[in-house]
């Protein structure tokens, strides 16, 4: 894949939201369960999944980091 189009698909999903992003995982799984798909379909759909996975874990990262980042100004806060 291009580094163009990898781009793309990073911002077209960076623009979903975490629940829109885990409807598209089940649907990806569910096409994956099928009988008739085959191994390129698969592969395709399992490497989509894996960016989603990737994408869906550094946003709760990011989400993580600002929580902490803001109990420890409220601690802080606390003893001023």
């Amino acid at each position: 894949m291009s580094e163009e189009l990898k781009n793309e698909v990073i911002n077209e999903n960076e623009n979903s939201t975490l629940e829109e992003d885990f409807k598209k995982l089940d649907a990806l799984l569910s096409d994956m369960e099928k009988d008739d798909i085959g191994i390129e379909e698969a592969f395709a759909k399992y490497t989509e999944g894996m960016k989603l996975v990737k994408q869906c874990n550094d946003r709760i990262d990011r989400v993580e980091k600002k929580v902490k980042l803001l109990a420890d100004d409220l601690k802080t806060e606390d003893f001023d």
